[in-house]
């Protein structure tokens, strides 16, 4: 019988304070992996874990402009400074797991995938598979990976987390369930503030004009990027949801299937 597997994002902006250079919001994380950790004794799923970098390897990723590979003599310190930034609040999340007596393991996909223009290229899955297998807690994250033809990119966690979906569900050991995605807003927010119950194909168009509306919106990046990698997913049955990390328990009645304030994303 296929296990069921429950894919859960730490959004940046709820576990870093997103002013301040590489500044954990401890309370928060510390808040959530408690919520991870007592829903595992509850659910019978299997959990991977993955988190944004927030104040931690963006600012250098922006700096050395990391996403679109080798561009000048700066990009090598570049790479290798973005990618010890992303290292580090790994390790802090993974160090909390561990506290709360998770059986947490780094993953990092700089280690075991290659791309090509920015797409995969080749992927070792040996480690990823015994972690599974092993009953451990992979804990990944957006990194920094070497591109055979531009030198480097970077990969969000939404996207290896739509690139482990596409892999599991090639497996018949297991059968992805949802992924979460964990923010600091109580969901996608149309512009009047608003949270959106339901996206799917029917009214995402709708959805993408109400959120150019909002003010500060990046329609380029942020929540649109997980609303386009959730539909995505929505077209292989598999929901995402978009929750608050600030609402107490919302998380943990999220791993368990009880009713959740937040954003759904499904195939209709």
């Amino acid at each position: 019988m296929s296990k069921e597997i429950i894919l859960i994002k730490l959004g940046g902006s709820v576990i870093t304070n997103k002013e301040v250079p590489m500044l954990v919001r401890a309370q928060s994380l510390q808040g959530l992996i408690g919520e991870i950790a007592r829903a595992r004794k509850k659910t019978k799923s299997v959990l991977i874990l993955g988190h944004g970098q927030g104040s931690f390897a963006h600012v250098p990723a922006l700096r050395y402009k990391t996403m679109d590979g080798f561009i000048n003599s700066d990009s090598l310190m570049g790479m290798a400074i973005t990618q010890d930034s992303a290292a580090k609040i790994n390790r802090i999340v993974v160090e909390e797991c561990l506290s709360q007596e998770l059986p947490a393991v780094s993953f990092t996909f700089c280690n075991t995938l290659v791309t090509k223009n920015k797409k995969q290229h080749s992927w070792d899955d040996q480690v990823f598979t015994q972690y599974l297998t092993k009953g451990l807690l992979p804990v990944t994250y957006g990194d920094v990976i070497v591109d055979s033809q531009q030198g480097c990119t970077i990969w969000s966690t939404e996207t290896i987390f739509s690139f482990l979906v596409e892999w599991l569900q090639q497996k018949t050991d297991y059968k992805v369930k949802k992924v979460i995605h964990v923010n600091e807003v109580a969901g996608v927010l149309n512009h009047l503030g608003k949270v959106v119950p339901l996206i799917s194909t029917k009214n995402a168009v709708e959805v993408k004009k109400m959120m150019t509306k909002t003010k500060g919106f990046d329609v380029t990046g942020g929540m649109w990027h997980k609303i386009e990698e959730s539909l995505k997913l929505a077209q292989t049955q598999v929901e995402s949801q978009i929750i608050s990390g600030l609402k107490k328990d919302n998380l943990y009645k999220a791993l368990v299937n009880q009713d959740c304030e937040g954003t759904r994303v499904i195939c209709e």
